[in-house]
């Protein structure tokens, strides 16, 4: 008995002990796409867009200076006129005065990006410290961490005197608690104390300055004041907007300055890294990478932020596994390949492996095959295997494979599932992308792309002023064939559409224009991928992503919801007829009234005789009576001047009960009174 109950005593040991453990082994799909090499040049480009020569600037402000500086170091961009944008934030600052704190804040951070901060100090020494001090001691929430930000990267740099920093250092320690007391019931942070409530842009900032405090003071109390913050994340976190994919607070900058401040957090405090989950970091990971197409300095600076949060991190790293090709012949099945990468399209060192293999129709079936190992390819940073003797039919197939990077403190393993179509029955030849000036143009080698089927082209910019035609052929068996339905997808992140292709001989195509492009695109500027569907119920359904294409629209976006807002319907009221004279309607109104005043002036005129009114029951019986005819006209009344008509008719049922029965009461009363005397 005593053995029976030492082993029961061992397992519930055993599960309390490891269950938190092995709830932290949690495996995710990890990320669907990735912000590429040909994403960056596209921001690299949009930032040198916005340079102006002039004032050297990018933009129209020091603060879009910063945005932009911000970006292009941050994806290692060299920036050849920095010793201009250098000079001319240093002359912005001296101007200033140092008034502006957040003036002083964008040209200090852009100082200290280009470099140009190292020793140096900015002059007038004197109004930095009073401006300073005087925003740690009485500054909204967002001056107080600009002034701790601009102090530290100061200090970092060795650009402030040592007589500044005796009178800032005292005052850091009653900033943290000047923070924490801004803090309200559910984590967020108000501007001041007398604020009914706080924002989500004030608990960014405090996140980061308060990691930054505590970096910088060590001291046990600060800690204990950054544990307060940290008990109270998770608040803060269930105010996120969710969808299936993606997790977002507010908007992207929202979003941005929230994530930094809450990983800046967590490298001060491994209570966060409990908080939130490896599924989170992935969520808004997906979110990120929906917001590519950037239209301002401060959406670029706010993404290229966060999408380098999400790649160097101490809680989790996303991953993203996608395939080389997603169609192969049956012939092609001895080299399936994946690539395993970061956020930024980086490889991982990593193993692969595929969990299994089920037909796309019956997901839930037997798998087709299980537990196969890729091997590396070093050659281009691929995990490769041999399917050929698999025996694998035509069809579509899902395909799982288990990722388990090496690096495991940074990265969590994933199960990703994706869709390999194996295809004899049709093949795609001669797939062409043409662009020109003119449509009789389309057919010169110089202009034209041609790609392989089941390959993709890399991204092509076509010009606003010309014309596009995608050109292929569908063969069976070596045989021209006309597929059912054939169309081509342009989808981005913000805006998708599919058209139908044209089929002519024994080709398809599809020609558009600029302000084709633009109708069914509703207008956004960006980059699309163009997927060729093809479905026939004689065939596999197939869908191939062959190709990448830049375009750009002159006139404004336009929304593409199917119930656009409409413009206010406006109507033309039939003009009031003519009405008689005032004089007719007050004649008319009197002569109305007339039968009343009649009724009165006889009254005095003729004199009342009370002596038969009833007495007893008689007199209940008529005075309710009476009342129940007077409130059925106040009724009738009340109902002319403002009630409605179902409420009338509810309180006139309700009051015919007791007219109808003192109304018989009370003639019953009067025709046994008539009764008598007639007798006597």
């Amino acid at each position: 008995m005593k053995l029976i109950i030492l082993i029961v005593l061992s397992i519930l040991i055993s599960i309390v002990i490891s269950g938190p453990a092995q709830s932290k082994i949690t495996t995710t799909r990890g990320i669907s796409n990735v912000y590429s090499k040909n994403d960056i040049n596209n921001i690299k480009q949009f930032i040198s867009s916005k340079y102006n020569g002039n004032t050297k600037f990018y933009g129209e402000s020091l603060k879009d200076t910063f945005y932009g500086v911000g970006v292009l170091t941050r994806i290692g961009e060299a920036i050849e006129a920095s010793k201009d944008i250098c000079k001319q934030t240093k002359e912005q600052i001296k101007q200033n005065k140092y008034t502006d704190i957040e003036l002083v804040f964008n040209g200090v951070s852009i100082l200290s990006e280009l470099k140009c901060l190292q020793g140096e100090s900015l002059g007038n020494e004197q109004q930095l410290q009073e401006l300073l001090k005087n925003k740690l001691e009485n500054g909204v929430l967002l001056e107080k961490t600009q002034a701790i930000n601009i102090y530290f990267t100061l200090s970092t740099a060795k650009a402030i005197e040592s007589k500044t920093i005796s009178v800032i250092d005292p005052l850091l320690q009653q900033t943290v608690s000047t923070l924490v007391s801004l803090m309200d019931e559910d984590g967020t942070f108000k501007s001041i104390g007398t604020d009914d409530e706080g924002n989500l842009q004030n608990t960014a900032a405090a996140y980061f300055a308060l990691a930054r405090l505590s970096h910088r003071l060590k001291s046990n109390e600060v800690d204990k004041s950054v544990a307060k913050v940290v008990n109270k994340v998770d608040t803060v976190l269930a105010s996120a907007d969710e969808t299936t994919d993606s997790l977002y607070f507010n908007d992207l900058s929202t979003t941005s300055s929230l994530l930094h401040g809450l990983l800046s957090l967590a490298s001060v405090n491994d209570k966060v890294a409990d908080i939130i989950s490896n599924k989170q970091i992935n969520q808004i990971s997906e979110y990120l990478l929906k917001q590519k197409n950037v239209e301002s300095l401060s959406d670029a600076y706010h993404l290229i932020v966060a999408l380098k949060r999400c790649q160097k991190n101490s809680i989790s790293q996303p991953i993203s596994l996608s395939l080389v090709k997603s169609i192969y012949s049956p012939s092609g099945l001895n080299d399936i390949r994946v690539r395993v990468t970061d956020i930024f399209e980086q490889p991982i060192e990593s193993s692969v492996l595929i969990n299994k293999v089920v037909s796309s129709k019956n997901p839930r079936s037997t798998p087709i095959l299980s537990g196969k190992e890729m091997k590396f390819q070093s050659t281009d940073n691929t995990f490769a295997i041999d399917l050929s003797n698999e025996n694998l039919k035509l069809g579509s197939y899902n395909f799982e494979f288990k990722v388990q990077p090496v690096d495991t403190e940074s990265y969590k393993s994933i199960t990703n599932t994706q869709m390999v179509t194996i295809t004899g029955a049709v093949t795609v030849n001669d797939m062409k992308l043409s662009f020109a000036p003119k449509s009789d143009q389309l057919g010169s080698p110089k202009t034209t792309n041609e790609v392989q089927f089941g390959q993709k082209l890399s991204l092509i910019e076509i010009p606003s002023n010309n014309v596009a035609r995608i050109f292929f052929r569908i063969a069976s068996e070596g045989q021209p064939y006309q597929a059912q339905q054939v169309g081509i997808r342009f989808h981005s992140p913000a805006r998708e559409a599919v058209v139908p292709t044209t089929f002519s001989a024994d080709a398809y195509s599809y020609t558009f224009t600029n302000k084709d492009a633009c109708k069914i695109l509703g207008c956004q500027s960006g980059n699309y991928q163009l997927d060729l569907i093809i479905g026939d119920q004689s065939i596999t359904p197939l869908q191939w992503n062959f190709g990448e294409i830049n375009l750009k629209f002159n006139q404004s976006t336009v929304s593409t919801n199917r119930y656009p807002e409409q413009l206010p319907i406006s109507h033309n009221f039939r003009q009031a007829e003519k009405r008689p004279p005032q004089s007719v309607s007050s004649l008319f109104t009197i002569l109305v009234l007339s039968p009343i005043a009649i009724f009165v002036f006889g009254l005095l005129f003729v004199g009342t005789n009370l002596g038969r009114f009833p007495t007893g029951m008689g007199f209940i019986y008529t005075m309710t009576f009476i009342g129940c005819v007077s409130a059925t006209g106040l009724l009738i009344v009340n109902y002319w001047l403002q009630s409605r008509m179902d409420v009338t008719l509810k309180n006139l049922a309700l009051l015919m009960i007791p007219l109808v029965f003192f109304g018989h009461k009370s003639m019953s009363y009067y025709s046994g009174l008539s009764s008598n005397i007639k007798k006597d």
